[in-house]
């Protein structure tokens, strides 16, 4: 294979910042501590329009403000029962095991143990790519979190996790140090963890159906569920498509589009067969806060075009912080598949056989279903979209949110709005 100048210069950044994060790694800790004041004293040089935002640049005793601690309590919270717990819930776990062996951690929100009434509606919702269950609660603002509105108003809630994140990294059999327990792509998630995960649901509910509401590839995994496994539609009474992407769009970046085209054997050799972008979780741990969300920013603008700024900096300072979460390098892998092929295809591995299609547009039957895109997200391709979903079937309600990116959905300023509100309505008109 010829590599090109702009594959040469990829893979050199690729080996160059696992360079950097070894030798970082190796740094004694009082050096880095000392960069992190030098780092801290910049940042506090320059101010925002975010008054909030300046004071976390310039306090150094947070506990004297109540609303700075609230963020740094949010932003350093372990765990997602710490995160509920700073918001006055409580939360079960739930372990839930795969036909493959997959051990599967879903949050429950049970309303009654909470103090609500229960209205006997269930809710359950899927995160996306390199993400976990948290990215659904960490709003500063309580009230804007999806989960906990929903539990007030009676919904027994499941928030779930794939297989590989950090709340899903057992197996019957397989250690995580074993290459094929990261033997997966977005197929498994769709043939295994998905189906078992709704079952499980249902039956430890002795509920017959339940709502499902997804964020990104959380939207493209139910889509390729249904489609190879019919009997979901009966268990899936409404549909929430939050920033879904089956088909994205060729991204924004002559790196990443140069990767995109990589063949499987070249990017497993850059990035190994295992756990992707796992020095993340070091460079989460080291840096300032403020420089930290900076070097999510830059990429997301290099990489996707996205702005963030219908984001707060105050905000970003606690959602960034729980944003990654581990996967295989193969989900990823099988996305730039179908980035490449423009097709929502399974994982494809032959020289020889045509990519199977995930036959979604002649197999969800699902009776009402509400997609809210952002207009200005390079991830979401909205016609190609609208094909994966029979219209003849399902009753659909489409809202574009202009201005609005990927992440904007979840965390930002005006969900209340664009999401929140949309999504009450559109479970109140189709209960009546």
């Amino acid at each position: 294979m010829l590599l090109r100048l702009e594959d040469v210069s990829s893979i050199v950044l690729i080996i160059l910042e696992q360079f950097v994060s070894f030798v970082t790694f190796l740094l004694p800790e009082r050096l880095i501590l000392f960069f992190t004041r030098v780092v801290k004293f910049i940042f506090s040089r320059f101010k925002t329009n975010d008054i909030n935002y300046n004071r976390f640049l310039v306090k150094d005793k947070l506990q004297d403000d109540k609303l700075l601690q609230r963020i740094e309590d949010l932003r350093s919270a372990a765990s997602f029962k710490e995160l509920c717990e700073l918001n006055n819930f409580k939360v079960q776990n739930h372990l839930i095991q795969t036909t493959d062996g997959y051990l599967l951690t879903a949050h429950r929100l049970n309303p009654e143990l909470n103090g609500f009434k229960p209205n006997g509606q269930i809710a359950y919702f899927q995160h996306g790519l390199l993400m976990s269950s948290e990215i659904w609660v960490l709003m500063n603002d309580k009230d804007l979190n999806l989960p906990f509105r929903l539990c007030e108003m009676g919904y027994d809630v499941f928030l779930g996790n794939n297989r590989g994140n950090k709340y899903s990294n057992k197996h019957v059999s397989l250690s995580t140090s074993d290459p094929k327990f990261w033997d997966f792509s977005i197929d498994e998630f769709a043939m295994y963890d998905i189906p078992c995960t709704i079952d499980y649901i249902l039956s430890y509910t002795n509920s017959k159906s339940l709502t499902y509401i997804g964020f990104s590839q959380g939207c493209s995994q139910i889509l390729a569920s249904v489609s190879i496994n019919k009997d979901l539609n009966s268990k899936i009474s409404k549909l929430i498509l939050i920033a879904p992407a089956t088909t994205p769009k060729r991204l924004c970046n002559w790196l990443i589009n140069s990767i995109v085209n990589f063949k499987p054997s070249l990017l497993f050799l850059l990035f190994g067969k295992k756990i992707l972008m796992k020095s993340t979780l070091f460079w989460q741990r080291i840096m300032y806060p403020p420089f930290f969300i900076k070097m999510i920013d830059l990429p997301n603008k290099i990489l996707f075009d996205w702005r963030s700024e219908n984001i707060t900096n105050i905000q970003k300072i606690i959602c960034y912080f729980h944003l990654y979460s581990t996967t295989s390098v193969k989900s990823v892998v099988h996305w730039f598949q179908i980035i490449r092929s423009k097709k929502f295809q399974m994982y494809h591995d032959s020289n020889i056989f045509n990519a199977f299609e995930y036959p979604t547009s002649t197999s969800i039957a699902i009776p009402d279903i509400l997609l809210i895109y952002g207009m200005s997200d390079s991830l979401v391709d909205i016609t190609q979209m609208l094909d994966h979903v029979p219209l003849k079937s399902s009753k659909m309600t489409v809202i574009g949110v202009e201005k609005y990116e990927h992440l904007d959905l979840i965390w930002g300023k005006n969900t209340e709005y664009y999401v929140l509100d949309n999504v009450f309505k559109f479970l109140n008109e189709s209960e009546t």
